[in-house]
């Protein structure tokens, strides 16, 4: 449904309109003046004489013109009020990929000899960083209107009591979005009066209110799969009366988890998911993961050999360790690390599950009877964990996140938050090893989960250059 646009949001979007195309010009002439500069003089010259030739100017102009279509395209002239900036910032990328992608045939067209590989390098850059910059400028401006009462869109809560009212006191609280409440009509009073035709009486108060009143938006806060008869009919409504309607579904406590809305063949899909968004991030976690298990195996290589020897010659049995965990999604996979028990000490754990010391579901002794006189010293450095540099360089691992759990564990779990931690990949250091302190399982779940919802490459550093310390002075061993 099209937006109503009022006159003020209308002279609201020629500022914008009008500053983007701007920006583009200015950033197109710099742009051309930037990639001439190191040219031969006569080819410098040329470029001053761009502006004067009516084929350039003509093309310049279908060119300004086909950015504006692009950005509308993109959703760039629709209310970002309540979006987050990391929104625009994508919205934006999107459309100035897709205006300089349009240039190059443009070019051709017109027969723009200018267009080369570093004008495009040069343009997308300037571009992106102009209209970024102007729009947060712009973007600012509006918000300190709103916080000074000026810019205010009306705004009519329809829901059923407790939900209506905690939103209105949301919106009111948010002085920066710029919403004056008109009114908040609590559903189940109307229904409770007029029960022969509940649906109607509801949609005739709306639709007085709107009537009456300039009415900018209309929200909605309805529970799933409650008053479905009712929502359509107000859409309905809106739809008439060109007004916008925002749904806000309540389905549960979503504070633990992100929400996305996506569509499918026009119907909407709200997506809830835990763990770091699909973000450039990630792309960036995983370019390090590889870089850094690489770089490690290389570096420890010599360290190997001496432990490999070390691991013969003070027991018999296999070099390595290898054992089933869980790790992303629940999927199983094998990890690797240097033996430091007596061969076969798996099948003599059930026979130890009395001394386990551990709370939950993980098992632990402090004087493991299995426990060899070099594994003893591997654990207490924690070199034993470095073989899982494979386990990261297969992607089965990272080198931060909460650590991969054996099946057996894993089995035991009880607790369904618990279970959270499988919603990113494991890692080789976590929040807890990081901090040398000895945690009981819940503090270790917690500390998971406090690293899985404040995710970012930041923070993976940080726990990287805390675990070194940790692992040295023995705090974050096993």
């Amino acid at each position: 449904m099209p937006e109503a646009v009022t006159p003020k949001r209308r002279f609201a979007l020629t500022i914008l309109k009008t500053a983007d195309l701007a920006v583009v010009t200015l950033m197109l002439c710099l742009s051309l003046a930037l990639t001439a500069a190191g040219a031969e003089p006569a080819s410098w010259l040329a470029a001053l004489r761009v502006r004067v030739e009516l084929g350039n100017v003509l093309f310049v102009a279908a060119y300004i013109l086909i950015w504006h279509i692009v950005l509308s395209a993109y959703g760039l002239y629709l209310s970002y009020r309540m979006a987050a900036a990391a929104r625009e910032w994508r919205d934006l990328s999107f459309a100035v990929l897709t205006g300089v992608g349009i240039l190059i045939p443009l070019a051709a067209i017109f027969h723009f000899e200018y267009v080369t590989p570093a004008f495009l390098s040069c343009f997308t850059v300037l571009a992106l960083l102009g209209l970024g910059i102007e729009r947060r400028l712009i973007r600012a401006a509006a918000r300190s209107l709103r916080i000074h009462g000026h810019n205010l869109r009306n705004v009519v809560i329809v829901g059923d009591g407790e939900g209506a009212m905690s939103l209105a006191a949301d919106l009111t609280k948010r002085h920066d979005f710029g919403y004056h409440v008109l009114s908040v009509l609590d559903v189940r009073t109307i229904i409770g009066s007029n029960g022969d035709d509940p649906c109607s009486a509801v949609v005739s108060r709306v639709a007085d209110l709107i009537e009456r009143n300039p009415v900018d938006e209309v929200f909605l806060t309805v529970s799933l799969g409650n008053g479905h008869e009712l929502v359509e009919a107000i859409i309905a409504l809106c739809e008439e009366q060109g007004t916008m309607v925002r749904v806000v579904a309540r389905i549960a406590d979503l504070s633990w988890g992100r929400t996305v809305v996506d569509e499918v063949g026009g119907k909407p899909v709200l997506t809830v998911f835990s763990g770091p968004p699909e973000a450039v991030g990630l792309v960036v976690k995983r370019l390090i993961d590889i870089v850094g298990s690489i770089l490690g195996l290389i570096v420890c290589a010599p360290l190997f050999a001496v432990v490999a020897v070390a691991i013969r010659l003070d027991s018999p049995g296999p070099i390595f360790f290898i054992q089933e965990r869980v790790g992303y999604n629940r999927r199983r996979f094998r990890t690797y690390k240097f033996r430091t028990m007596i061969d076969g000490a798996q099948e003599l754990q059930p026979s130890l599950e009395h001394l386990n010391e551990a709370r939950g579901p993980i098992f632990k002794i402090r004087d493991d009877p299995r426990i060899t006189r070099v594994g003893k010293w591997l654990r207490r450095l924690s070199i034993d964990e470095l073989p899982q540099l494979i386990n990261v360089l297969k992607g089965d691992m990272s080198l931060v996140g909460p650590r991969p759990l054996p099946i057996r564990d894993v089995e035991r779990i009880d607790v369904r938050w618990h279970k959270r931690r499988f919603s990113v990949k494991p890692g080789m250091t976590g929040m807890w090893q990081a901090s040398g302190r000895a945690l009981d399982f819940d503090e270790w779940v917690k500390a998971d989960m406090a690293y899985i919802d404040q995710w970012s490459l930041a923070l993976d550093l940080k726990i990287l250059l805390r675990t070194l310390p940790a692992v040295v002075s023995g705090a974050g061993a096993h």
